[in-house]
């Protein structure tokens, strides 16, 4: 029935117009942004849950950096020990050399003077190596990758004294000595190369599960505030067709209304 005081379904195309606009303006919203949730009154608990997993994905990916900077500085102090075993079997040469009897005492100096160059550059790659201003030897090393979990990496000495290179060269006796304590500090560097090692392939382990568990939670989170695009192209047509039919439906009821005050006039 047309009322003159008010139009019932002029009022009530609009209201539907309205619904039809508004779900036309949030599809079209998610299609473009390719998010379904872009606010909390889109999916309040998806969005908190959303947030939550975003947030454990940032901790997840510093995990991993933390664990490949360990890698890194593990690889540093791998070679810088290399470089060391290289002095050492050069040490050891230079020592086999000054114990034998056919070797002149002038010989053993000189033979002393570059062994005290080579305990001088062990002391040197120790007290020198750093990373960003951290020194690699002397310091053990804890690396957090994950919510009370860490990689602890003890501390290796390099120095000359560190290894109990404190002889010398100048005597056959003295020479034989040193020789011993050299093969030592070789096999000392040694297992501490092996034990690098280890750790840095248990680090490795780690940075790949960490990603693999971001990437699962990577795809909650998008499964959760991604927008179905398919879903959502259907709903783009469905919304086009209401909104046209309601601008259709408004242009009728007013029609009306119009037509009843003309029997009026």
């Amino acid at each position: 029935m047309a009322s003159i005081l008010n139009n019932i379904p002029s009022m009530s195309s609009r209201r539907h117009l309205g619904i039809a606009q508004r779900g036309l303006n949030n599809t079209i919203g998610r299609l473009s942004t390719g998010m379904r949730i872009t606010k909390a009154a889109d999916d309040a608990a998806g969005l908190q849950i959303s947030n939550n997993l975003r947030a454990d994905i940032k901790i997840l990916g510093q995990d991993m950096r933390n664990a490949n900077d360990g890698i890194g500085r593990i690889q540093i102090a791998d070679g810088v020990l290399e470089e060391a075993t290289n002095l050492l079997t050069r040490a050891a040469q230079l020592a086999e050399q000054a114990a034998s009897g056919t070797t002149s005492d002038a010989g053993r100096t000189a033979l002393n003077a570059e062994y005290t160059e080579i305990k001088a550059a062990l002391t040197a790659l120790d007290t020198n190596t750093k990373v960003d201003g951290n020194a690699v030897f002397g310091e053990a090393l804890e690396i957090r990758v994950g919510e009370g979990a860490t990689v602890s990496v003890g501390a290796i000495n390099m120095a000359s004294d560190d290894l109990s290179l404190s002889g010398d060269l100048t005597t056959t006796g003295n020479a034989d000595t040193e020789l011993t304590a050299i093969t030592t500090a070789i096999e000392s560097i040694s297992a501490s190369r092996g034990t690098l090692g280890a750790k840095q392939q248990r680090l490795a382990t780690i940075v790949n599960s960490l990603g693999i568990t971001a990437e699962n939670t990577q795809a909650a989170e998008s499964q959760i505030r991604d927008a179905d695009v398919a879903e959502e192209v259907v709903n783009l047509t469905k919304f086009q067709i209401l909104t046209q039919s309601g601008v259709a439906s408004l242009a009728q009821a007013n029609q009306s209304s119009q037509s009843v005050l003309s029997l009026l006039a």
